[in-house]
């Protein structure tokens, strides 16, 4: 695998466990209240 398709890959993957993240910390602040 090249190097930028590995780097893409990786960016991608962050972003979307960043996004998970987010989804999780509204849902668990949601319930909460």
């Amino acid at each position: 695998m090249k190097e930028a398709t590995k780097r893409a890959a990786s960016e991608a993957l962050a972003q979307m466990l960043a996004v998970t993240a987010m989804l999780v910390i509204a849902s668990v602040i949601f319930y909460w209240h």
